[in-house]
């Protein structure tokens, strides 16, 4: 492992734990998975929060030992067991210092963006803080379920028997974290775009390209394209913007053929060319 890896997992977890503690412990607010499953047991039986995801986390490694094998474990191993450190650290200050604000949407917000985030510096790296992401791992292997189906399952499970003990108010509070740090942690692996992809299929290709070629000064590809109904042949232009062009190009299509089709597509990386 790099020490960029280790020292971007090291951030990544603490900023968890950070959020974990001061944002959602305190109002009860369910970031899902493990984490959340903690709050709920605290609430009957005054467990420590950290010791039950410690214990969890080591439970479902083995069990993912067992299941997914030594390679898939491996990448699990680090996190699993450094956020739970980082939770019992991060609690005593917070408990100490009462760093917390009072109101429950601001709290939702910046834990859900700061959890977000720290996932997506360990994620980045091509490493896990385990927990359920463990099952849904299981879920996909033997029983074919996608990830994305899995994680609905589990995290939904989670949040369902939040709203039972805590109320409808926490749940509404949880899933605003929850879509805010899934959405984060998308900006952090793959950044924000500064460029879009148009697929263009028009009746006006000359002028379209040349207006591309021209007026914005980008280059432009014609694929062979073919309708699956009509069996009609056309080209397809593809070009690749910067987002500032969005819509000088958006427009110009309107003004030279307001019935042409196209897609925009979020372009991440553009790199090569001739």
């Amino acid at each position: 492992m790099k020490i960029k890896s280790i020292l971007m997992i090291v951030l990544g977890t603490l900023i968890c734990a950070l959020s974990y503690n001061i944002f959602m412990v305190p109002h009860n607010i369910l970031p899902g998975g493990v984490s959340g499953i903690a709050i709920i047991i605290n609430e009957f039986f005054d467990f420590n929060n950290s010791l039950f995801i410690l214990i969890s986390s080591i439970f479902l490694l083995f069990v993912s030992l067992f299941a997914l094998g030594k390679n898939s474990t491996t990448k699990s191993i680090f996190g699993s067991l450094l956020f739970p450190l980082f939770v019992y650290l991060t609690e005593s200050i917070v408990v100490n210092h009462h760093i917390m604000s009072n109101n429950m949407l601001l709290s939702s917000i910046v834990g859900g963006v700061l959890f977000g985030l720290g996932l997506g510096l360990v994620f980045k790296e091509g490493y896990t803080t385990g927990g359920t992401d463990i099952i849904n791992k299981i879920l996909n292997k033997y029983l074919y379920i996608s990830m994305g189906t899995g994680m609905l399952l589990v995290e939904g499970f989670v949040l369902l028997i939040g709203s039972f003990v805590f109320g409808f108010d926490i749940l509404m509070y949880s899933l605003i974290t929850i879509y805010l740090s899934s959405g984060i942690i998308d900006k952090v692996i793959l950044g924000i775009s500064q460029n879009k992809s148009f697929y263009i299929i028009t009746n006006e290709p000359k002028k379209v390209s040349d207006y591309i070629i021209n007026e914005l000064k980008h280059g432009v590809t014609i694929l062979d394209g073919k309708g699956a109904y009509s069996e009609e042949t056309k080209g397809v232009i593809l070009t690749v913007i910067p987002t500032s062009d969005y819509y000088k190009l958006k427009e110009g299509l309107k003004i030279i053929d307001s019935k042409a089709f196209f897609v925009v597509c979020d372009s991440y990386e553009v790199g090569g060319g001739i």
